[in-house]
């Protein structure tokens, strides 16, 4: 299957970085955090620039609380973003407001986000989905003195702006996510990059005492991102074997870890003091030490998909910049019954078409704190419409799926011109 998940994970970094632990302890969660400095290009002697947490909503969390902020103030967010987002918002008592993205991209242009500003407004999530560069943040903050504003770089790790500029440095601060899913996973986990010396002097007055998980949430976390790792792997017959088998023992002994369904529906919290356990750090370092080889094939990948696709009428790209690191590759068809018929010819070539997001507040059925349905027209219709291609180490196509990819694209959506 070529599919979304474990995209830098290799089996060999699973010992590596259980010898790792069992050599360097605690000291490998800093380890990991000096490495993944350095993939920012940050130096790691700049040790409150960049800290690492148990989520990526956790470091959220933690940098908004720290501005202390008077209850009420209002945040804008992208009309396109993940529930985990506005919820940190709502558990903080603050006010949200949706900016809808352009149409022809995956975020709001930097003139939507400075109109829609009120003289409320105190900070602004600013977003890089699926690793698109929102440029045109310095001229934001100069506008916008009193402004805070955080990169939502979960999808971006690796991306440089027009100039060259690294995703989680153009703002005041910026959290990256370690999911399953994303460019470099520790199974759950994040980061938070102030690059705001001001904002970094706050920060450490305000710093939470972090929890260190369980080690019955570690294995479990472990465990699922083996199974993710090894979906990657199976044939379709072998893993639909697998499934039937498995999916019961799973769920009756809770060995799946996910964010729950309360916590999407709005009615719990996450553990916001979660912080990162040493063994999952070092699967991240495993990782971070291939940045480079990591976000060239990536890019690669996705000037393939280019080439392979060009020249369908029916099917729409964003503008991308050539500093780019696609999470995944996503396009716009013409409406949802031909994504999803789409999708399923995929599923037969054995490609995973994903949806994501599916919802202006991913995923469908959230609360949407905050959100009215109608007020991001674009935001609402990319969800109907979008589709993503895998993109990572498990997602190169044989030539047959290569093949089956472009006359499923010619058939769904639109013809060759």
């Amino acid at each position: 299957m070529k599919g979304h998940v474990a995209g830098a994970l290799r089996w060999r970094d699973l010992p590596g970085a259980l010898l790792h632990w069992l050599r360097r302890g605690e000291a490998g969660v800093e380890d990991f955090r000096a490495a993944f400095a350095r993939s920012l290009g940050l130096d790691p002697a700049e040790v409150g620039e960049v800290r690492l947490f148990g989520t990526g909503r956790a470091a959220l969390h933690a940098f908004v609380a720290s501005l202390d902020l008077p209850i009420g103030s209002e945040v804008l967010l992208p009309g396109y973003t993940c529930v985990v987002v506005p919820n940190v918002f709502m558990h903080l008592g603050l006010a949200v407001r949706y900016v809808d993205i352009a149409r022809d991209d995956f975020n709001p242009t930097p003139d939507a986000l400075s109109n829609e500003m009120s003289p409320d407004t105190r900070l602004v999530v600013v977003p890089h989905n699926f690793g698109l560069v929102t440029e045109g943040l310095d001229a934001l903050r100069a506008k916008h003195p009193d402004v805070v504003f955080v990169e939502d770089a979960a999808h971006a790790w690796g991306s440089t702006d027009a100039i060259g500029r690294t995703v989680g440095t153009l703002g005041h601060a910026a959290f990256f996510s370690f999911e399953y899913s994303k460019p470099l996973t520790t199974g759950i986990g994040g980061a938070l990059v102030i690059h705001d010396p001001a904002s970094r002097a706050r920060f450490a007055a305000r710093m939470p005492a972090l929890r260190s998980p369980a080690a019955s949430t570690v294995v479990k976390q472990l465990l699922t991102l083996c199974w993710h790792r090894l979906t990657m792997s199976l044939p379709r017959p072998a893993l639909r074997a697998l499934v039937a088998l498995l999916r019961a023992p799973s769920r009756m002994l809770g060995v799946v870890a996910k964010t729950p369904d309360s916590e999407v529906a709005g009615e719990t919290a996450p553990d916001y003091r979660a912080g990162l356990h040493p063994l999952s750090a070092a699967v991240g370092l495993m990782q971070a030490r291939r940045c480079d080889e990591l976000q060239a094939m990536r890019r690669a990948q996705a000037q393939d998909y280019d080439a392979l696709l060009a020249n369908l009428p029916g099917w729409e790209w964003p503008v991308r910049a050539p500093g780019a690191v696609l999470l995944r590759y996503p396009v716009l068809l013409p409406d949802a019954a031909t994504r999803d018929a789409a999708i399923a010819a995929l599923e037969d070539a054995g490609i995973v078409g994903g949806t994501w997001f599916d919802d202006v507040v991913h995923p469908r059925g959230s609360r949407r704190f905050g959100y009215a349905e109608g007020e991001c027209p674009n935001g609402e219709r990319a969800a109907r419409t979008v589709l993503n291609l895998p993109l990572g180490r498990h997602a190169r196509l044989r030539p047959s799926q290569r093949a089956d990819l472009r006359a499923i694209a010619e058939r769904h959506g639109g013809k060759v011109r």
